[in-house]
């Protein structure tokens, strides 16, 4: 028996080897809890507030999700902390299922298990936001696009999917209609072109099959909300205090971080100030963000030849819809929605259309044979590796402290750290 058993474990050892997958998993299992820890109370205002954004005070960007706490948590007299932490966790697992089914075959598994994908939400504490869950939208929009181009639902059901998703996502987070909306009206209008229509007449065909969605959109930016409305929604949950664990916030007379931002509208805009700021008096945050995203632009490409001309286009042409988020705080975050929605985006395209037509389609968008030069592939495995190894992402205003943590060493240690101190203190 003892021979069987060590013969075993000798089999299985070499699949446990080190290397990049399987730090990038042992990070993510021992980051999610320390994400849930730091984010236990109603005080996280700009994590677990953005959650709780409801429609206490009417009908307020943000707040779809927010009213769906509130109401469980009020009939059931459960705590909207744990609400926030199912959906959160939830969202991340989904996505991470529907990355692995969509792109397994297409992207380095070290890429999407890396603090610039999945990791990346854990690594930089944005686990408790509803990043993942946008993301997770648009890829079960493409994934009902997938359906319908298989024949397995019909047009309508596609159409109807679409929408549901795509409105959920807008009425959780108005962002989603500036990046997510005009990709879904191309696929639309791809897979529903009809050579008689013309051109224009297809476009406006695919635009009409999301009409709800944009209508859903336009609510939001006109109904965003007032200081008002703010007010009504933290004092309904000042209702729950008795399921609401808090640090003394909840018991404020006015509310704080997302939940007070709604209606704050360009007052977050931060172009004017950006080009002043500097790290360090070395470090010019422009010029670390360009830089951040030209690396990270190389890592996605990979290092595959035959997709690195499709990846490439399709990367810079969601760039383009990403690009008006960048005048606001939280870059990294945008960053992490636009690699994740990239790389989902790409491999619908090439598993729906195939690699030349993507090539094909692209090429007359895109300057490819310009980008080559300006966005060149990695050269070896070995140097990739050790890039995506040292890469760091902070979630917002650049700092040399934030990409030191937000890399896979620097936040290894910071695992490290916190969970000593859970054990010898």
């Amino acid at each position: 028996m003892k021979l069987l058993t060590t013969q075993f474990l000798i089999q299985k050892l070499p699949k446990f080897r080190p290397s990049l997958e399987n730090l990038f998993i042992v990070l993510i299992l021992f980051g999610i809890p320390l994400n849930l820890y730091k984010n236990r109370f109603y005080d996280n205002s700009w994590t677990v507030g953005e959650w709780l954004i409801s429609y206490a005070g009417g009908f307020v960007r943000r707040g779809l999700p927010g009213q769906i706490i509130y109401f469980v948590s009020n009939k059931f007299e459960v705590s909207p902390i744990l609400l926030v932490w199912l959906f959160s966790v939830s969202a991340l697992i989904c996505l991470a299922f529907l990355l692995i089914y969509f792109c397994k075959d297409l992207f380095q598994k070290s890429f999407l298990l890396s603090q610039l994908v999945i990791l990346a939400p854990i690594s930089e504490d944005y686990l408790i936001r509803k990043d993942t869950l946008l993301v997770l939208l648009y890829g079960l929009s493409l994934l009902s696009f997938k359906k319908f181009n298989q024949k397995k639902i019909s047009i309508y059901s596609c159409i109807l999917f679409v929408n549901f998703f795509s409105i959920f996502g807008i009425l959780s987070h108005e962002a989603y209609g500036i990046w997510g909306l005009p990709s879904l009206i191309i696929i639309f209008y791809l897979l529903k072109r009809n050579v008689k229509q013309g051109i224009y007449r297809s476009i406006l065909s695919s635009i009409f099959c999301l009409i709800p969605s944009i209508i859903a959109f336009a609510f939001c930016w006109f109904f965003k909300g007032n200081i008002e409305q703010s007010l009504l929604i933290h004092e309904s949950w000042q209702n729950l205090k008795d399921i609401l664990p808090t640090l003394g916030s909840l018991n404020e007379s006015q509310p704080l971080g997302a939940i007070a931002a709604i209606g704050w509208g360009t007052s977050q805009v931060y172009i004017s100030s950006l080009f002043s700021q500097f790290n360090l008096l070395i470090f010019w945050h422009p010029g670390m963000w360009l830089l951040t995203m030209y690396v990270v632009l190389r890592l996605f490409i990979g290092k595959n030849d035959t997709l690195q001309k499709a990846k490439r286009s399709i990367v810079c042409l969601q760039l383009i819809a990403f690009s008006p988020l960048f005048l606001f705080v939280d870059v990294g975050r945008w960053i992490f929605m636009w690699l994740s929605t990239s790389a989902l985006l790409f491999a619908f395209l090439i598993q729906v259309f195939g690699i030349k037509k993507v090539v094909l389609h692209t090429e007359r968008l895109i300057g490819a044979k310009i980008l080559k030069k300006i966005i060149p592939s990695f050269s070896s495995s070995k140097t990739y590796n050790i890039v995506l190894l040292s890469i760091g992402l902070p979630h917002c205003c650049w700092s040399v402290g934030r990409y030191i943590v937000s890399n896979p060493i620097g936040f290894g240690i910071k695992n490290a750290i916190f969970y000593f101190k859970i054990l010898f203190t």
